[in-house]
């Protein structure tokens, strides 16, 4: 097990990182060839390759963050005490959500869609309960497939139920560390981190049609790949051998990356998604996908200890603000893209109104929810102390 004790500021910059190109992806939304919330007149190859590219490894990132987050949780608390900081973490701003911010992403969806013309405020009060509200528990062979859970927050809902059912596995894995031990002798050889793919890979095959499907309403990934990436995080941060190996091979994985996202940019380029209508297709994508995203995790993590191990004044002031930053960020690009798409300019310039104007709305919100104990409550964030 690692005896490092130093907090890892590389991992904060990764959140932070992580956060900040989520936010510049959705800003693109708008301007690629599959069909989004908010759509421009005419859809622009570049912004659909780019989305393509980020997409292959953007979510995962954010899984693997929070599992290596959840090695040092869990160092300090039993299950029960993981349980509710997780619960009020993560599912207090989602439930603040479903009932306050998410109205207005679903409101402005459907009007721009034509599927309403009542009042902002009509809408609250009668529609969005009876027809909008974003939270789907109904059981169907599909429901991992995209199912709704709150739109885009699906991954503070999922997260949650992830770090429910692997609390006790994760405390096994704990008491059992020879185990991982001899794994990570394995993996702190040459190449030997890409055995670590070879989950991510079956799991990612045998998730099949019609239970799940390929791109998911989950950020293009599925379900059960997400929890793989996940343990595998946990796993990972738990013995510093895995670090080692990740040093070494991060090269190889930043080109591993790079070469299997220009194949997969090319293939999707000639076939576009019908690649995986047939068997073999699939059988040879699918693969490919979990492989690439793979590689851009251990090239992501060697990129950030070697470059991102140090502390700096605004890291802890932008990390905090990551979780409500993001409970915000796409009901505000949608609000704004609303007004944007219409305009008569280049997508880039309207491009450059979404992501400038959303990032001054969601600046300006923050300035009362960091503030405000009340506030930093419903947005999941630890409460200020009150000074003597």
């Amino acid at each position: 097990m690692s005896s490092t004790i130093e907090r890892w500021y590389w991992l904060d910059w990764l959140r932070v990182i992580a956060m900040g190109t989520i936010f510049f992806y959705h800003s693109g939304r708008p301007f690629i060839i599959t069909p989004w919330h908010i759509m421009n007149p005419e859809p622009d190859p570049l912004f659909t390759l780019v989305n393509v590219f980020v997409t292959g490894w953007i979510m995962p990132l954010f899984f693997v963050i929070s599992g290596m987050a959840t090695y040092f949780s869990l160092g300090k608390r039993n299950a029960l005490q993981f349980a509710k900081t997780r619960f009020l973490r993560l599912m207090v701003p989602f439930i603040f959500a479903l009932f306050t911010i998410l109205y207005v992403h679903v409101y402005f969806t459907a009007v721009f869609n034509g599927d309403y013309t009542g009042s902002f405020f009509e809408g609250y009060f009668w529609d969005y309960f009876l027809y909008g509200f974003p939270l789907d528990l109904v059981p169907r062979l599909t429901y991992f497939a995209g199912a709704n859970q709150g739109i885009y927050l699906w991954y503070l809902f999922w997260l949650f139920v992830f770090s429910l059912i692997t609390v006790h596995f994760f405390k096994y894995l704990r008491e059992k560390d020879n185990k991982i031990s001899k794994l990570a002798t394995i993996c702190n050889r040459r190449g030997g981190i890409f055995l670590l793919a070879i989950p991510l890979i079956i799991v990612d095959l045998a998730a099949i049609p019609p239970f799940f499907v390929f791109p998911s309403g989950y950020g293009g990934w599925k379900l059960p790949t997400y929890l793989i990436f996940f343990i595998l995080a946990y796993v990972v941060a738990s013995n510093s051998q895995f670090m080692q190996s990740i040093d070494k091979n991060g090269l190889i994985a930043l080109i591993v990356g790079i070469v299997t996202s220009v194949l997969i940019l090319v293939v999707f380029i000639a076939f576009g998604l019908d690649v995986l209508v047939s068997l073999s297709g699939y059988l040879l994508f699918t693969p490919l996908w979990a492989f690439n995203g793979w590689s851009w995790i251990i090239a992501l993590l060697f990129l950030g200890r070697k470059f991102l191990s140090f502390n700096h004044r605004y890291l802890q002031f932008s990390n905090e603000l990551v979780l409500p930053f993001y409970v915000l960020h796409e009901t505000v690009i949608v609000a704004v893209a609303f007004f944007v798409v219409s305009l008569n300019l280049i997508v880039m310039v309207k491009y450059f109104i979404i992501f400038s104007v959303s990032f001054a709305i969601i600046s300006l919100l923050l300035i009362p929810i960091r503030q405000i104990n009340v506030l930093r409550f419903l947005f999941g964030m630890r409460l200020k102390k009150k000074s003597a």
